[in-house]
């Protein structure tokens, strides 16, 4: 791939070339079809709303492409845009419930059981457990993903499993 240098004053900067860019958009093209059902499944069992786990999905696409041509690991650097995003979306809910703005979701008569249990976690252990056993990933990719030590995640999980075997059983 070519580059060619802008100078700018004192500053030089490389700037892709118009071939850079076609290159770096098919790649980002396939990255995209294979990662976005997954990130939206992710983001869907982080949240509860099919239309809300597509906007964050999206969001974190968007900074993806921003950042594509700069990034060692997009697949790392997607899951935690995405993570950060369903956080953040449950922050803004709960801050809206306390002041009264939100309005109460439907709950479908078929609800799964288990996912009303896995919404009674905290927010931390719930988002380690999906991360485990919904995206498959590993303890050191979860850690990465969640900012935190290895051990941070083990503990989370087992916690998380303790108290949903708790809640199931009652």
């Amino acid at each position: 791939m070519g580059t060619f240098v802008a100078v700018n004053g004192d500053r030089a900067s490389t700037l892709p070339t118009v071939l850079d860019r076609q290159v770096i958009a098919v790649d980002f093209d396939d990255f995209y079809r294979a990662e976005y059902a997954p990130m939206v499944r992710l983001a869907r069992a982080l949240l509860d709303t099919s239309e809300s786990a597509e906007e964050i999905a999206q969001d974190a696409f968007a900074r993806v492409f921003e950042r594509w041509d700069r990034l060692d690991s997009p697949g790392g650097y997607l899951r935690t845009a995405v993570v950060n995003g369903a956080r953040s979306e449950l922050r803004k809910r709960e801050v809206r419930r306390r002041v009264g703005l939100g309005h109460p979701r439907p709950v479908p008569a078929e609800r799964d059981y288990l996912l009303d249990a896995l919404d009674s976690l905290p927010p931390k252990r719930k988002t380690a457990l999906v991360l485990r056993f919904y995206a498959g990933l590993s303890e050191r990719e979860i850690a990465e993903t969640m900012g935190v030590r290895p051990g941070t995640v083990k503990s989370m999980v087992s916690r998380g499993l303790a108290q949903l075997r708790e809640v199931i059983e009652q």
